[in-house]
């Protein structure tokens, strides 16, 4: 009997592990793949959305886009369930940062923010 409640713990334990660095890599996935879209042209992700086993085609999202006081706007694209990146988009039409918003996108969800300042390397592109 002790036996069995030692391994038992030990599968819990294992289980808990396995969990929580999921979620770690999910994260850095997320923003692995954000800092590739940094200073392309948001003409590209809106191609990359359309694709059929994107997510935003799977969930018939509408395009969603509001302005920033600086001239950006800020392009909307849902990344899974309660999970939405927002995507800041200079008047070239460039995409220079990035923010999670959501429940679902994991730990490092960030506030809404108006500048959406996370990732830029240079002020124009």
């Amino acid at each position: 009997m002790k036996y069995r409640l030692i391994t038992l713990f030990k599968a819990g334990y294992l289980l808990f592990f396995i969990v929580f660095l999921n979620g770690c890599a999910s994260q850095i996935a997320v923003d692995d793949l954000s800092r590739e879209w940094i200073a392309r042209p948001l003409a590209e992700l809106k191609q990359e959305m359309q694709r059929p086993d994107s997510y935003a085609s799977k969930t018939g999202w509408k395009e969603t886009t509001y302005s920033l006081a600086d001239g950006n706007y800020v392009y909307v694209e849902p990344i899974g369930n309660n999970c939405l990146m927002l995507w800041e988009i200079n008047s070239g039409g460039i995409i220079i940062g990035y923010q999670t918003k959501g429940s679902g996108c994991g730990l490092e969800a960030s506030p809404v923010d108006d500048r959406l300042s996370r990732q830029k390397s240079r002020q124009d592109y």
